[in-house]
């Protein structure tokens, strides 16, 4: 190669490595910085039924101690034999129902 095309490409090359810095230094980070997070926040603000409801320190209304004993003896009874019936196998038709 002629030198003067290689010292035209190295200038060249030299150019666009400025311009990528350049374009590098100039960032949208402080932008997104200042609203990093926002969208979190405002999705668990959106699932907060009352907010003051923390504060709250009356009781809650509900069942009375031996009866809700005796719902969570069979809620866990449930998971040791559920309805004592074998789960039903899984069947699948493929094609038509005309048996041919």
């Amino acid at each position: 190669m002629p030198n003067s095309l290689l010292t035209s490409l190295r200038r060249c090359a030299a150019l666009v490595l400025a311009l990528q810095l350049a374009a590098c230094a100039h960032g949208s980070t402080p932008q997104l910085d200042r609203r990093f997070g926002d969208a979190v926040r405002l999705s668990m603000a959106q699932q907060v039924r009352e907010p003051a409801g923390a504060g709250n320190r009356r009781p809650a209304d509900g069942l009375d101690g031996p009866s809700a004993h005796a719902v969570m003896q069979r809620y866990r009874a449930s998971f040791a034999e559920p309805n004592a019936q074998p789960p039903q196998p899984v069947q699948f038709m493929l094609g038509g129902g005309s048996g041919k």
